[in-house]
């Protein structure tokens, strides 16, 4: 029977550079489109990017990543790479899933011309693009946003991660309603069990990628001011980036070496066991559409001290008062203090764990539902 496909572009190689999760990811996402398609036989491939030519294939070859080309930012030449691996392997497509809306969006729409066919393109946007403070972070992101702007209502369909970054991306982009899917990025679980004790250690947790975008300077500042009330707090730093040397260094101006912990970047079993060594996680990134480390957080017992976001705003919504708290640098040393020791002493239910180890092993099947949905809207 003659098989249908359903192809992820990935010019910058993100996919084909990531770590064994988010292929295990995309393998599962391909089991469950071919398990969906029924008569039709839709097979998931990503065309994606890597200075080696390599490819990966699951077991039931329901799944590939095939790397067809050096990463580039340059969507028209990535495009034309495609056009070829596509015509050679003269494969039927039915689907272009662009992972973002900018270079891979172009290289989607300069692929459906080469093919001279009106292929539907299904835009992923993983970040909350459309909040203010998104573009005020940099001069890249302003750029992006006026692709974007292009870009997104061009769109079969759009799949955003949760009901509030679709609501933003309503509102700014005028994405019709009918065309956005609200699934999800599905993690693996680290934590097993939660840690219901409410005697955790007195530590501030900075879990992620260290970076000015993720809100660092922010958290010196929320430590220079909790430092005033108290001295007897330390802070678990895990993760690594291009800020990481400046940070730590600003850092150990702020408090004594003695009171800060630096794990640097961890494996997923590592990780598991460094929950322990946290009392509350801190999240000050200024943008934040989902928020993985700190649903992570939660699982694991550990209560939630973050700033506004869509990704946030989402976890009050799905988790138990107190659980999840928001930070406001604008608060008095004392008021932060009492804030943090409230945080301290709040137990997590494990209602919230159970909720989205559930939720969370359907997201595989409704991406491939709404891949399906979109094709057919499309005829």
């Amino acid at each position: 029977m003659k098989s249908f496909s359903v192809l992820i572009l990935d010019p910058r190689g993100v996919i084909s550079g990531g770590k064994n999760d988010v292929t295990e990811r995309h393998s599962n996402y391909g089991k469950e489109l071919t398990k969906q398609s029924k008569k039709m036989d839709y097979r998931l491939k990503v065309l994606s990017a890597s200075t080696q030519k390599v490819s990966t294939t699951n077991n039931n070859k329901t799944f590939e990543i095939l790397n067809i080309t050096k990463p580039t930012f340059n969507s028209y030449k990535f495009a034309k790479n495609a056009y070829k691996y596509i015509e050679s392997n003269m494969l039927s497509v039915k689907l272009l899933v662009a992972g973002d809306p900018w270079e891979s969006y172009w290289s989607a729409y300069f692929l459906s011309r080469l093919l001279n066919r009106d292929i539907p393109i299904q835009i992923q946007v993983h970040g909350d693009i459309a909040d203010p403070r998104w573009r005020r972070i940099n001069l890249k992101n302003r750029v992006r946003y006026s692709l974007a702007k292009l870009s997104l209502p061009k769109a079969s369909s759009v799949r955003a991660v949760t009901k509030f970054q679709a609501e933003n991306l309503i509102n700014s982009f005028g994405i019709k309603r009918e065309r956005l899917a609200i699934v999800p990025v599905p993690i693996n679980i680290l934590s097993k069990t939660v840690n219901l004790k409410t005697d955790r250690p007195e530590t501030i947790g900075l879990v992620g990628r260290i970076h000015p975008d993720r809100g660092i300077w922010e958290f010196l500042q929320l430590i220079r001011v909790l430092n005033l009330s108290s001295k007897d707090f330390k802070v678990v730093v895990i993760g690594s980036g291009l800020g990481k040397d400046k940070f730590l260094l600003k850092l150990e101006a702020i408090i004594p070496k003695n009171r800060i912990i630096y794990l640097g970047q961890l494996p997923e079993s590592e990780l598991r066991k460094a929950w322990k060594k946290i009392g509350v996680l801190v999240s000050m990134a200024p943008v934040e559409s989902y928020g993985r480390v700190m649903r992570e957080s939660l699982i694991a017992g550990v209560p939630v001290w973050a700033t506004a976001s869509a990704g946030v705003k989402d976890l009050l919504d799905n988790c138990k008062k107190g659980e999840v708290k928001l930070l406001d640098l604008s608060k008095s040393s004392a008021s932060l203090e009492k804030d943090f020791n409230l945080l301290l002493k709040t137990k997590v239910s494990s209602d919230f764990s159970k909720k989205f180890v559930k939720e969370n092993n359907t997201y595989a099947a409704k991406l491939a539902s709404s891949w399906i949905n979109t094709i057919k809207k499309s005829k």
